[in-house]
This record gives C-alpha cells, sequence and structure tokens, in this order.
C-alpha cells in the first residue's frame, strides 16, 4: 500500500468514525471526501458532477420509490460509509491508485461561489422564522412545496419509501418523483445529531435548508458545464479566459434570472432532472475517450436517476447513449453488446414498471387518458424566457452544425441530445393539449419541457457568448480586455432588469426575474396568516 492510499484509508475510517460520533461534522466529512477522492474529473468541479450523479443513481437503485428498503439514521450511515470505503477501494485498481487531487482552480472558484451564495439568497428569506411564517413562505411561494414537503416528511417519519394508508389504498403522493426527498431525508437522518425524530413543524427549515442547497448545486453543476464546453469551443492556450468567464456568465443568469422561480413554485425535482440530464449527456459524449471512460456508468446511474425526478427527461440521454454504444463497440465489441443489452432490458423494465405505477393509482385509467388529463393542466407554470426557449432547438443545431464540420461529432451530440429531448416531450404534450382544447402556450405540460430546453441551452449561450468575447479582445492589453468585459457584464445584468434593495420599486423599473423570485419569497414570510 502506497501512502497516498494510506492517508486516504485513515482519512475515511476517521470520517465512518465521525458519521456516529459527531454525525453532523462526519456528514459534511464525507461529502467533501467525495468530492475530493474518487478517480473521475479533471478539476474538483468535474469531480463534485460525476460523484452527484453516482450518488443519485446508487439511492434510485437501493431506495426505490415504493420500495423496501428502510430510510433510517442507521440505514442512512450504513449506506455513506459503504459509499466513502467503495470510492476508496476504486483506487485499488493500478490505473486508478496514483490519480491525484486536481488543484483549483478560478473556474472552481466560481462554481463554488455560486453554489455558497445562491444556496444562502434562496433560503436567506426563511431563516430564523417560525413555522407559521415559514408555512407561508412556501405556501405564498408555490403550492407544489406542499406535494414535495408532503413526500419528505412521509418518508423521514414512517422510515420507508412506502408510506401506509389508512384503508390499505395507494397512497396519493405515492407515485410521485421522490429520489429527492428521499436523498434528503437520508441525509437529514444521517447529519442529524440527536436521535429523536424531529416532528412535522420542525422538518420545515431542513426542508427549505435541503431544497435550497440542492438547487444551489444544480446551478453549480451547469455552471461547470458552461465553462468546460467554453474551453473546448475555445481551444487555444489564449482562450483560457472563456472557461471562467462562462461560468461567471452562467452565474449570472443562475442568479439574476428566471431559475429561482423554479425554485419558489417547489420544482427542485425539475431542476435535478434537467441539471443530470444536461451533465450526464455532456460528460458522455463530449469526446470519444470520454464516452469509454465515463458514459458506460454514467448513463445508467443517470437515467436511473432521472426517471426519479422527472421522468419524461430521460429522452434527452438516449443520444448520447448512443454515442457511448459506438464507442464501447470500437473498444471491445463484446463489452460494447453487452452494455447495449442490459442498458435495453434496464430501460425497458423501468419503463413498464414506472407506467405501471403511475397507472395503478387511478384504477381503469390508460396512457391516453393521463396524456389527455395532463393535457388539462393549463395553470401553475413558473414564468420564464419563452422565446429563448422556443428558439434553443436552432441555437443548438447550429452550434451542432459547426462542430460536426469540425468533425466533432460526440460534442454536436452533446450539446443537442438534451434540447431534443425536450423538444419530443414538448410535441407528445402538444397533443394532449390539442385534446384537452388547453392553450399550447398555456398548458402546464407544454410549458415545463420548453423550460427544460431553456436551462439546457443556457450554459451553451454563455460558453458560445464567453468564447466570442475572447476573440474579440485578443489583440487588445489586458486592461482594455477587463474594463470591456466590466463593460459587457454591466449591459447584461441591465438587460435582466433593475437589481438593487426589493423593498420597492420606482416607475420605470422592473425586478430582475431573479429579484423578484426573492422578493416574492420574503413577502409570503411576512404574511403568516395561512401558516396560521
Amino acid at each position: 500500500m502506497n501512502r497516498f492510499l494510506g492517508v486516504n484509508a485513515a482519512v475515511v475510517a476517521a470520517t465512518i468514525a465521525l458519521l456516529w460520533l459527531v454525525p453532523p461534522v462526519g456528514f459534511v466529512a464525507a461529502m467533501v471526501l467525495l468530492v475530493v477522492l474518487p478517480p473521475w474529473g479533471h478539476s474538483l468541479s468535474e469531480r463534485f458532477v460525476v460523484s452527484a450523479v453516482v450518488l443519485l443513481g446508487l439511492v434510485a437503485v437501493a431506495f426505490p420509490r415504493a420500495g423496501s428498503t428502510p430510510v433510517t439514521q442507521t440505514s442512512a450511515r450504513l449506506a455513506l460509509a459503504a459509499l466513502l470505503v467503495a470510492v476508496l477501494a476504486l483506487r485499488l485498481i493500478p490505473k486508478l491508485r496514483d490519480v491525484p487531487i486536481p488543484r483549483p482552480s478560478l473556474s472552481d472558484g466560481i462554481v463554488g461561489l455560486l453554489a455558497v451564495v445562491s444556496s444562502w439568497w434562496l433560503m436567506a428569506a426563511f431563516v430564523g422564522r417560525n413555522s407559521y411564517e415559514l408555512v407561508s413562505g412556501l405556501f405564498f411561494s408555490g403550492w407544489d412545496n406542499q406535494g414535495h414537503f408532503t413526500t419528505f416528511a412521509n418518508t423521514y417519519e414512517v422510515g420507508s419509501t412506502t408510506w401506509p394508508t389508512i384503508d390499505g389504498s395507494v397512497a396519493w403522493n405515492q407515485w410521485y418523483p421522490s429520489l429527492h426527498t428521499t436523498t434528503w431525508s437520508l441525509a437529514q437522518l444521517a447529519a442529524q445529531g440527536t436521535n429523536t425524530l424531529l416532528d412535522r413543524p420542525g422538518l420545515l427549515w431542513p426542508y427549505i435548508q435541503w431544497n435550497s442547497i440542492t438547487f444551489a448545486l444544480c446551478l453549480a453543476a451547469l455552471a461547470w458545464v458552461a465553462g468546460d464546453l467554453a474551453a473546448r469551443l475555445g481551444g487555444r492556450a489564449r482562450e483560457r479566459w472563456a472557461r471562467p468567464l462562462a461560468a461567471g456568465a452562467f452565474a449570472v443568469f443562475a442568479l439574476i434570472g428566471s431559475p429561482a422561480f423554479l425554485y419558489n413554485r417547489g420544482f427542485t425535482n425539475f431542476m435535478m432532472g434537467v441539471t443530470i440530464v444536461v451533465t450526464v449527456a455532456y460528460l458522455s459524449a463530449r469526446s470519444w475517450r470520454s464516452a469509454q471512460s465515463l458514459g458506460w456508468f454514467l448513463v445508467p446511474l443517470g437515467g436511473l436517476a432521472v426517471i426519479g425526478l422527472w421522468t419524461p427527461l430521460a429522452l434527452g440521454i438516449v443520444p448520447s447513449a448512443a454515442i457511448v454504444a459506438i464507442a464501447l463497440l470500437k473498444r471491445h465489441r463484446w463489452w460494447g453488446v453487452a452494455w447495449i443489452l442490459g442498458s435495453v432490458v434496464l430501460a425497458a423494465f423501468m419503463a413498464l414498471t414506472q407506467t405501471a405505477a403511475i397507472l395503478g393509482v387511478e384504477p381503469g385509467t390508460s396512457a391516453s387518458d393521463l396524456t389527455a388529463d395532463l393535457g388539462a393542466v393549463g395553470t401553475g407554470m413558473s414564468p420564464f424566457n419563452l422565446g429563448l426557449a422556443l428558439v434553443s432547438p436552432l441555437v443548438v443545431a447550429l452550434l451542432a452544425a459547426l462542430l460536426i464540420r469540425q468533425h466533432r461529432w460526440p460534442l454536436a451530440i452533446a450539446v443537442l441530445g438534451p434540447v431534443l429531448g425536450a423538444g419530443i416531450i414538448v410535441l407528445i404534450f402538444v397533443s394532449g393539449a390539442d385534446t384537452a382544447g388547453v392553450s399550447r402556450l398555456q398548458s402546464y405540460y407544454v410549458l415545463k419541457p420548453l423550460n427544460a430546453m431553456l436551462i439546457a441551452v443556457a450554459p451553451i449561450v454563455a460558453a458560445v457568448a464567453s468564447v466570442a468575447v475572447v476573440r474579440a479582445l485578443a489583440g487588445l492589453d489586458r486592461a482594455t480586455r477587463v474594463i470591456t468585459v466590466l463593460m459587457v457584464a454591466a449591459v447584461t445584468v441591465g438587460l435582466f432588469g433593475y437589481v438593487g434593495a426589493f423593498t420597492s420599486f420606482d416607475a420605470g423599473f422592473s425586478a430582475a426575474p431573479g429579484v423578484q423570485a426573492g422578493a416574492d419569497r420574503m413577502q409570503g414570510v411576512n404574511d403568516p396568516l395561512v401558516g396560521m
């Protein structure tokens, strides 16, 4: 055993001990280790993204919806300890033993800062509030919070992802996408310093906390995609500033753009689904080498995670799965064939069981009935830039065409797949809206995948714009470049709307979407009538 492996083994052992002795400290240490210890990813941000997908995929397998695996403090800590041991065991493979821990970079700092700032911004209105104010803030922000809080509280209190009912029938929310609330329940149980379970009012703050952190980590992962894509599009050494610039550009969109409305409405599971589709598609297909080294396990694990979050979005991973299959066939034919067969069986099994679970809640309901019922929903979607969402297929198609001309097929598929998958979902739900007689651009389930297209295209726009800015400024001195970038940033921020104190707005000013979402949260918290 070399020294590096010995030090890692000692740190893992100490962390596992802390999970039982000082759970909050042990949990934080375990999360840090899952970012730095695994032998994948060329940067700390990339390791975080890959590890997050692996973690969610394994939770989907070990703690399935309506499953029998206990969700308790013991099972949560044992699962986390087992994952740490498994990651350490990867270091026993000779090729992976000496893979170093990446040095932090400016892009890592931007991604990490976005995660910290956005998580605090999202939960700030709720800090120090009583239960009445928390309930009111969640209710006025978005009605869906009640459904997702219920799944979180049920799983935590019952100790299972299967919830009992008085008459023995299927729970009304048993078929809800619940991977996010299962993960939050496990995290709360693993990190909780006391063995006494919290009551439902006591779970309000943990719900807000885990919800905010998860949403912020999604934004950080997408910022990493923007930066990495910019680096690959730029390519030249003098364009190395495109990476942090793209990550920063997406961070601006994340903080003052429309994503915060998704958080308000209780759509974190949807945001997680979109983020996993984008990151898995990108990581698995950005190059043939990436498809062989990462795609073979990220595609199935990511697909399982998305099915447990917002099932239709899994279509966006299929094009990248094709690239992975081709890459594996080129490397070793039988390994590729086995992977394809296993993936097809897994996809078919999950599709059948998920469909049966959803249709089984209302006996006698057919798939066409369900589509019509979904199409009839005409309210509840959060506001977003509908124009950019509608044009996003053209944006990614043009970029894909450019990449294909450069013979970069995998990268073209990586950027095209998520938007293409969401577009197919739009067409499916358009038929449901037409059947129900609801306007296509008012239908909740048409607007939802359109919003997914906007989120998927935002890192691409940030990357392309950053490369263009860097190339335009290539001949200027450093001071001029910095001043010009700051000017462009100021204009861009101004285009989003007025950013400032949101106690009131003067005539002629409108709030940036992210700022308005913050004002909405504060307004709901300050009106505790519903909570009382």
